[in-house]
């Protein structure tokens, strides 16, 4: 039988779905219960110290298994554009001297990112568990994802007169350079990536996915929230997508839509609650094979969301469970599945 350039894609991408088995465990992110930490910081200090390679020396504290914390030494830096300004609690970046983490929990990661909520209201630790659910449906769905871990994190602020103490949700996210080398890859620079560079298969996962969620705050062309990874010099690009705090599924109350325009009912967005379709048009034997393997896991993504309970109250579990069943239901439903993706592709 001859082999189509459509079924060649389609047979790539049984390959890129399930590549996954042969990863090495990483200790850190092997354990699905929430790591207990705690922090020490002048949030001041590490806001003004906005330089790209000033790193300020620092002690996490963690409970591997343990009543009683060990330590290690880290140096931390803020990130991000948006939270940075908008935000009381900075995104940090951590970075690790390999002597210092070598036997810990911590053991092979030279960097990390910690996500910790945007402001101190209790409410907020919701919204990061709730952003958490994104990148654990996202690793459902593909193995080209950044690793992730749910902590409790125990945050002094360190102020000129007093201390002030925070019980905070947050989330350490692999480094991408590492997650690249896990799968036999490398983050390529920033680039222009046209759609014909990009694998389709790949692709039109990250496109749904945002769909699903309802995030339009993205861009593999731009790589805005995306890392771009190739295994092979003549691979097509692997988009790895992270930062989901404007997704509608969190629905936070400081995201905003994002610029997509368009003029109709559908091409709007009143609220980040609103879907909308942003992905590349592609052939439709790939669209409709992503659209079965999502469907395929409607169950597995849904028991994700129950595995979160004790760290979610019960209407925030059911609020996440019907706006994933508003997405099936239009992709189970072939009118609805062109009127509001297929038909919303961009050409260009």
């Amino acid at each position: 039988m001859r082999t189509t350039k459509t079924t060649a894609t389609i047979l790539s991408a049984c390959i890129l779905l399930q590549v996954s088995a042969q990863e090495k465990q990483d200790k850190l992110f092997s354990e699905t219960k929430p790591l207990d930490i705690a922090l020490k910081v002048s949030i001041s200090q590490v806001k003004d110290n906005t330089g790209d390679t000033l790193y300020e020396a620092h002690v996490l504290y963690y409970k591997d298994g343990k009543d009683t914390y060990d330590s290690v030494k880290t140096e931390m830096k803020v990130r991000g554009k948006f939270r940075l300004e908008n935000c009381y609690f900075p995104p940090l970046g951590l970075k690790f001297q390999k002597a210092d983490v070598k036997g810990t929990l911590f053991d092979g990661n030279k960097s990390l990112k910690l996500v910790m909520p945007c402001k101190s209201q209790s409410s907020s630790n919701n919204l990061v568990v709730r952003e958490f659910v994104c990148y654990k449906l996202y690793e459902i769905l593909t193995p080209y994802c950044l690793k992730t871990r749910l902590v409790n994190l125990d945050f002094t602020e360190e102020q000129r007169k007093k201390e002030k103490n925070f019980q905070l949700k947050g989330i350490l996210i692999e480094n991408a350079d590492k997650a690249a080398k896990r799968l036999n890859g490398k983050i390529l620079g920033s680039i222009t990536a046209t759609p014909n560079v990009l694998q389709d298969t790949a692709d039109l996962v990250v496109s749904l996915f945002q769909y699903m969620i309802s995030n339009t705050d993205w861009s593999s062309m731009y790589q805005h929230n995306i890392k771009l990874m190739q295994r092979g010099k003549q691979d097509p690009l692997i988009p790895i997508t992270y930062d989901f705090d404007m997704a509608g599924l969190v629905d936070a109350p400081y995201a905003v839509v994002s610029e997509t325009g368009g003029g109709d009912a559908i091409g709007e967005q009143n609220s980040v609650r609103d879907r909308l379709y942003r992905g590349w048009c592609r052939q439709d034997n790939v669209t409709q094979f992503v659209r079965q393997d999502f469907i395929s896991k409607e169950q597995k993504m849904l028991s994700a969301v129950d595995a979160l309970k004790d760290e979610l109250p019960p209407k925030d579990v059911e609020s996440i469970k019907a706006y994933l069943g508003q997405f099936f239901k239009i992709l189970k439903d072939d009118a609805s599945f062109r009127r509001l993706v297929t038909s919303q592709c961009r050409k260009n």
